[in-house]
């Protein structure tokens, strides 16, 4: 057995003569540090956009990863969440539950900007970047602007007791940050 130690330290032995690790030792709390930075590029590779096992495609693939949602859909999936939630709330019996919004979904496009100046007049042009995939061309959309919430409707039949009109108008202000004046709560069957 003593003969594999000594084998293992002279394995080693060549590293003792690295200046680099000379000074490395000399720093504080390295271990610390080393942990910290092994756990920020675990994190970064996780949760962030590096892939470091595929190449980067093309860059339809920011095109089709995007998913767009149309003002009614949003409008639907937020009725849906709020009559869930507002159904679990303590005697709302039946719920039902309607959203209006301000205006419609819209798109932001990926631009150029251009600035020209002739003569001391500066002119800016913008102008949407265009991608082309299989002879057809597409302006790349780099995010959606959901609109913004202009009224809810609150049918319950438990809404005729006051503690729980309070609860389903307290749930809606909290989530949809909205005032009392855009909520209405009404009793149903």
């Amino acid at each position: 057995m003593s003969e594999e130690k000594k084998e293992k330290k002279d394995a080693f032995k060549f590293l003792k003569n690295w200046d680099f690790l000379k000074k490395l030792k000399q720093v504080k709390h390295i271990g610390l540090i080393i942990t910290i930075i092994f756990v920020l590029i675990l994190l970064i590779i996780l949760f962030g956009d590096i892939n470091l096992f595929k190449t980067k495609s093309s860059s339809s693939t920011v095109q089709s990863s995007v998913t767009y949602t149309s003002s009614s859909e949003y409008a639907t999936e937020i009725e849906d969440k709020l009559k869930n939630l507002i159904s679990k709330i303590k005697g709302t019996g039946n719920v039902e539950v309607m959203v209006t919004l301000d205006s419609s979904a819209s798109v932001v496009l990926a631009s150029n900007d251009e600035t020209k100046t002739n003569n001391g007049t500066t002119t800016v042009s913008v102008s949407p970047i265009i991608l082309e995939q299989n002879g057809e061309s597409y302006p790349l959309i780099v995010g959606e602007v959901l609109p913004k919430i202009k009224g809810v409707v609150v049918v319950s039949s438990g809404a005729s007791n006051t503690s729980v009109r309070l609860n389903i108008l307290n749930a809606v202000q909290t989530l949809l940050n909205l005032n009392d004046s855009q909520i209405n709560i009404l009793v149903g069957e």
